[in-house]
């Protein structure tokens, strides 16, 4: 989709590296949330006993989305730390990111909830706290709006910002790379751990489960999401720097279908067998142990997408075919606007909501949300990307980057 944060130069070999499959990886988790709502919101999913409870975790698209956050945003910054280099504007960098996420975002939000009311703004609900992004700091407005889902455009537009902040913390002294590895991935995991174990406070002192949701939102303690993509960008900056040959057999066909076989392993588990309901309200404990297993699927799925990016076997044919990257261009606009036709489908057929025919809702919404996000693309994103692109300051990489993650888990 748009072109990912600066790096020092655009000369720059190791931040010119691009990642084709990752858009194969944006597809699937863009399709998979729009089933997911689209299973809930029919009721399919407690309907059917045997595809319900997949389909009803196929939000695990949202820590996919995360990874892969984590790592085309940070790869630049360590790539350009690894060779010795000065990032590049920062100034360009907020711009392309506000250029991302901004336009399309606004058009989406003024004709679903001024042109079509799907749904319309309802109080408690503010347009200034929607238009701004800051909805999930206020717990009244987390849930509903005219794109609900946009609760993870916030969070992402926190890490945008952390992302700099960060790479500049880790940049204050100089060190050689090697020892800028060892740092990188100590820090990385800290803030992990820390993370962690903030949520698991949390869940210790018995927050109410609103309250859980509301700051498994905030960043501080979602950051824990990105921190996997983020040690991929370390070790791929890292393999690039060095000009590491990775084994044959780890960047093939089969390696991938083994982490992707284990990602399916993960995604039985969390679908099968913890008993959760599905409808995603979860009591705390719940919501982070859900959390855990899809970042561990995410990570899974992302890996041979990274390892494998010029393997043209298994990897290749799935997730960087025409198709693929198409869908990874577009897959903002289905973001954005899936929910929206969901709602109208109901409104149109009179159906109730938790009991509407399946296959219709979805037919129609894919059918709506696909045209919508076509027209996103063309007409606002790209031309948005081209803009900024002109008005740039220092150089800055083509890697390809994804949209903001899509459903929460533990929100409805």
């Amino acid at each position: 989709m748009s072109e990912a944060s600066p790096s020092a130069s655009a000369a720059s070999p190791a931040t010119k590296i691009r990642f084709p499959a990752l858009d194969g990886c944006r597809a699937v988790a863009a399709l998979g949330v729009l089933i997911t709502h689209v299973s809930l919101l029919s009721g399919f999913s407690n309907r059917s006993t045997t595809l319900g409870p997949y389909l009803a975790r196929m939000d695990v698209g949202v820590s996919v989305f995360f990874v892969l956050s984590g790592f085309l945003l940070y790869r630049p910054f360590v790539a350009a730390r690894f060779a010795a280099e000065s990032p590049g504007d920062l100034g360009a960098y907020a711009r392309r990111r506000m250029l991302r996420i901004i336009p399309a975002y606004w058009v989406a939000l003024t004709v679903i909830g001024f042109v079509l009311k799907a749904p319309g703004f309802v109080e408690p609900h503010s347009i200034i706290s929607h238009y701004l992004l800051l909805q999930i700091y206020d717990s009244t407005q987390l849930v509903g709006g005219p794109i609900q889902q946009a609760w993870s455009l916030a969070t992402e537009v926190a890490f945008y910002v952390f992302v700099p902040c960060w790479a500049w913390a880790m940049s204050r002294r100089k060190r050689s790379a090697s020892r800028q590895l060892r740092v990188e991935v100590i820090a990385l995991v800290a803030i992990f751990i820390a993370s962690a174990a903030a949520n698991l406070g949390l869940i210790k002192i018995g927050v109410a489960e609103s309250t859980f949701a509301q700051l498994g939102t905030w960043l501080p303690f979602r950051i824990g999401d990105f921190v996997p993509g983020m040690l991929l960008a370390v070790g791929s900056a890292w393999v690039s720097h060095n000009k590491t040959r990775l084994p044959s057999w780890l960047r093939r066909s089969p390696a991938a279908l083994v982490f992707w076989v284990f990602a399916l392993g993960v995604f039985w588990f969390v679908s099968t067998q913890l008993g959760l309901p599905m409808f995603p309200i979860f009591t705390p404990a719940q919501a982070y142990l859900v959390r855990v297993l899809y970042l561990v699927f995410a990570t899974l799925l992302v890996i041979p997408a990274v390892l494998a990016r010029s393997d043209k076997g298994l990897v290749t044919a799935t997730a960087a075919n025409p198709v693929a990257i198409w869908l990874g261009l577009v897959s903002y606009g289905i973001y954005i606007w899936h929910e929206a036709w969901q709602d109208i489908y109901l409104r149109i057929t009179d159906q109730p909501g938790l009991n509407a025919n399946f296959l219709g809702m979805l037919s129609f919404t894919l059918a709506l949300t696909m045209l919508c996000a076509t027209l996103s693309w063309y007409l606002v994103e790209k031309p948005a990307i081209r803009w900024g692109a002109r008005h740039r300051g220092s150089p800055m990489p083509p890697t390809v980057e994804h949209p903001p993650a899509e459903s929460a888990p533990s929100l409805p």
